[in-house]
């Protein structure tokens, strides 16, 4: 992405022309580096999520919740990736194209459902092995509490 931006960006300086198609083309390679970055995010621990209720149930509950919490992010997750799945079938089926590339959108498009379907099948794994759950190193901790291992 930021190689075609950079040589968009040089040949009009050097020219007075750039590259054909390279906004949209740098656009695209965006939306697919940003799922790449979520699926990083989920299979790192690091995505966001609400902190400011961390220290309002007993640490006792923490493993349960967390079960809970993966099953709940797996079920939304397999939403989202089945109305990207028919998004992407509904560009097929109408032959949409990317409107200067004339690439088929769907290329770009199947990016969504295979990041929501991968991270719906993460967080249940999470949820049946919670040891293969990666440790959420940002947690913010109480006062007076150890940080989890």
């Amino acid at each position: 992405m930021v190689v075609v931006a950079a040589a968009d960006v040089a040949l009009r300086e050097f020219t007075g022309q750039g590259l054909d198609g390279a906004r949209e083309a740098a656009v695209l390679l965006m939306v697919v580096l940003v799922l790449t970055g979520f699926g990083l995010a989920t299979a790192s621990g690091r995505q966001l999520r609400p902190r400011f209720a961390d220290g309002l149930v007993p640490q006792h509950w923490q493993p349960g919740l967390k079960r809970v919490a993966d099953v709940l992010t797996a079920l939304i997750y397999l939403l989202l990736a089945i109305i990207a799945a028919v998004l992407v079938s509904q560009s097929i089926a109408l032959g949409e194209q990317t409107p200067v590339l004339r690439l088929p959108s769907a290329l770009i498009q199947a990016a969504l459902p295979l990041a929501f379907a991968t991270g719906a099948l993460r967080h249940l794994v999470f949820a049946v092995h919670p040891n293969l759950r990666p440790v959420d190193d940002l947690m913010l901790v109480a006062p007076g509490r150890e940080k989890e291992a």
